[in-house]
């Protein structure tokens, strides 16, 4: 199947040749790999965006949907389908919940806290426009906790007269509801209102979800250089998170609840979000600068104990560009400074409804399982603060047309003020041993500084008007988050070193294709281990080493008629490891990494007629993996998933039918293993209509 995908995108690249005269060259601009406008080929990295045309027919239940087929990117989710779990590179795979390593923002502006924890919950899916994804670390630019990439997820331009609404409904008694209303006044002042439900009753057991959003977008035109933008959002989002199954579960039945002991997960949460942003160009000279306050609160309930509490978040970046020359070389000097306060306080409880009834703390039972998600006694007070700032410059010249050159530095501090008081613990042990909540008094205080400088350097070369060659060297800084330091006070940074070169070719037509290999070599990178008794710990690797190959290619072989696809070949290994389960050293070196396939690839169809009839198929397999950091077992992962649209665009109307999983494939998302295999079931064959009429 690999040479399959290899030769048929060979055969891809070959008939935009033939269709080269058919249309304009698709040039793609961002803003998120370098901080300044510039076409993706001209960007010295792996880069994807996901475009406007893309997203108007996914269901966008959840931003990973955005995500799903592009090379080097794992989108996944652990819990039913309506969050999501990414992965770069390999970074971002230690995450238990939420993303980590990875720097997501929305509109630029860091939804990633200071300590690299990303919850996505906040994100209004119908409001998204395209998405950045910018692959490898990027800390030069955005600082500690971008090692595996930056994502920039960017929403409808406020600067637009947009107005629309949309329905849909589908399989599960899953419900769609969006409305965007947007005005001006005097062609200088623009407003947007926006709000949005999204739910379902899910296909399967405890695993209900829903959403309520409401944002307001402010933009005003001083004049042609001078802009301000305002934003200011709120949701409240209930989302119940279902457990594993055993093997012979999974083989009988995938919508049956869970037979672990913690049966009743869930993240309810409350999040407002308000940014503004200035934009002012003098002369060669343009100023932006951003603030941002995000505060949120959620109830959530997770292994052992139930989480109450929530966080407020600081921040502010100040960025300069200038444009000149050197030596008659045209450049652009790009300087920041950066900051982000983020003040967090929680309470973590017991939980109330189990059985046996007595097994609730200060009772010596053993406890069986959970009957609720209702918390009971007081556990634990924690109050932490994390700080971050950094200061960044970058350099970018052009010594002649044929040449771009980048070289920047950055400096980063990220500082920790932990402070916990524990009132009752809890005492793992695998299913059917003796464990209780039992008290104990315990305080932790943690005071810890991290800083780095981040170096990068990056080159183009344009082969040719089609295609351009690349090289990079840049380096990723990946803290500890709070929550592990508070467990594991002696862990380290993680530092990542990465070596890529790869092509570009951007044909007329908007025909693409794009070769990435990169070699990273990481130090004390901090990986998840899973104890026998069902809790987690996290140590150092000493050394792991990635190395890669990213493909994709994209061609209009008849007018209307586009094929593409993308392969993934991931060669992860923990080069000096020492893992420690249950008190006992194991070594893992030259170990692979679990979770991560080896080979990894997608393929589409999409046309679409003049009339507006349009169709698309996708499909998707993801090869073997090991299951554990042991490499003591393998799942076998899934071959040709796949899903299929079809829809009529005429006037103000956008009606789409789509259907996921059209065989009905049973799989697992993911296979891990602690003591047996625990599976966490992938989505049966699903069905959603979706009207959408703008006005």
């Amino acid at each position: 199947m690999r040479c399959f995908l290899l030769i048929l995108l060979s055969v891809v690249l070959s008939c935009s040749i033939v269709f080269a005269e058919e249309a304009k060259k698709l040039e793609e601009v961002v803003v998120t790999a370098t901080r300044t406008e510039r076409t993706t080929e001209e960007i010295p990295a792996g880069v994807s965006v996901v475009t406007k045309e893309d997203i108007k027919d996914m269901r966008m239940f959840g931003v990973r949907e955005a995500l799903t087929g592009i090379a080097g990117v794992q989108s996944e989710t652990k819990n039913g389908g309506y969050d999501a779990r990414l992965i770069i590179r390999g970074a971002g795979l230690k995450a238990r919940y939420g993303i980590r390593e990875i720097m997501v923002l929305l509109d630029g502006v860091p939804l990633t806290d200071p300590d690299g924890m990303t919850n996505l919950d906040r994100v209004d899916t119908q409001l998204v426009d395209r998405v950045d994804v910018v692959k490898g670390p990027n800390s030069t630019l955005y600082g500690a906790n971008a090692a595996g990439g930056v994502i920039n997820i960017i929403t409808k331009n406020p600067f637009e007269e947009i107005k629309s609404v949309k329905i849909g409904y589908g399989s599960d008694n899953t419900q769609l509801y969006n409305l965007i209303y947007g005005t001006s006044f005097g062609g200088k002042t623009y407003i947007t209102l926006s709000g949005s439900r999204r739910s379902t009753d899910s296909w399967r057991a405890w695993n209900e979800f829903s959403t309520n959003q409401a944002g307001l977008k402010l933009g005003h035109m001083f004049d042609d250089k001078t802009l301000l933008e305002a934003n200011i959002s709120y949701t409240k989002s209930d989302f119940q998170l279902p457990g594993v199954l055993t093997k012979p579960q999974f083989d009988s039945d995938i919508t049956q609840l869970t037979s672990e002991r913690w049966r009743h997960s869930g993240r309810y949460s409350e999040v407002l979000n308000t940014s503004l942003k200035f934009e002012k160009e003098i002369g060669n000279v343009k100023l932006k600068p951003l603030a941002y306050f995000q505060s949120w609160h959620h109830y959530h309930p997770v292994t052992a104990f139930i989480n109450d509490g929530g966080a407020n978040v600081y921040g502010a970046d100040i960025q300069l560009d200038i444009k000149h020359k050197i030596a008659g070389m045209e450049g652009v000097l790009t300087a920041g400074i950066t900051g982000q306060i983020d003040e967090a306080s929680g309470d973590k409880y017991t939980y109330r409804d189990v059985f046996p009834s007595t097994a609730r703390y200060p009772s010596t039972a053993t406890l069986e399982y959970t009957l609720s998600d209702e918390k009971d006694a007081l556990a634990e007070k924690s109050s932490d603060t994390t700080t971050k700032w950094g200061i960044y410059l970058q350099e970018s010249i052009r010594p002649s047309d044929k040449w771009i050159i980048d070289l920047g530095v950055r400096y980063d501090e990220v500082g920790f003020d932990i402070s916990t008081d524990t009132y009752i613990k809890y005492r793992y042990a695998p299913p059917g041993a003796p464990n209780r909540y039992y008290a104990s008094t315990e305080t932790i205080r943690r005071d810890k500084t991290f800083d780095y400088v981040s170096p990068r350097a990056g080159v183009v070369y344009k082969l040719s008007k089609i295609f351009n060659l690349y090289g990079n060297i840049s380096t990723g800084f990946q803290t500890p988050q709070s929550s592990e330091l508070s467990t594991s006070s002696d862990l380290n940074p993680s530092v990542t070193t990465n070596y890529e070169a790869g092509v570009k070719a951007r044909f007329d037509g908007g025909h693409s294709f794009d070769l990435s290999l990169f070699h990273a070599i990481v130090d004390d990178e901090i990986v998840q281990i899973r104890q026998p008794d069902t809790s987690t710990t996290y140590s150092n690797a000493g050394e792991t080493r990635k190395r890669g190959v990213e493909l994709s290619g994209r061609a209009q072989v008849l007018k209307g008629l586009f094929l593409g696809g993308s392969y993934t070949y991931s060669d992860f290994k923990f080069v000096k490891f020492t893992e420690v389960i249950s008190g006992v050293n194991r070594s893992r070196d030259d170990n692979r990494y679990p979770y991560i396939p080896m080979h990894q690839y997608s393929l589409y169809a999409y046309y679409k007629h003049p009339s507006g009839f349009k169709f698309k198929v996708d499909t998707y397999t993801w090869g073997k993996y090991f299951v554990d950091n042991a490499n003591s077992d393998t799942y076998k992962g899934y071959t040709f998933l796949t899903n299929a649209l079809i829809g009529y665009e005429m006037k103000n109307f956008d009606i789409t039918f789509d259907v996921n999983n059209v065989f009905d494939k049973r799989y697992a998302m993911e296979v891990t293993k602690e003591t047996d295999l625990k599976y966490r079931p992938g989505a049966p064959m699903s069905m959603m209509g979706r009207i959408t009429y703008k006005f």
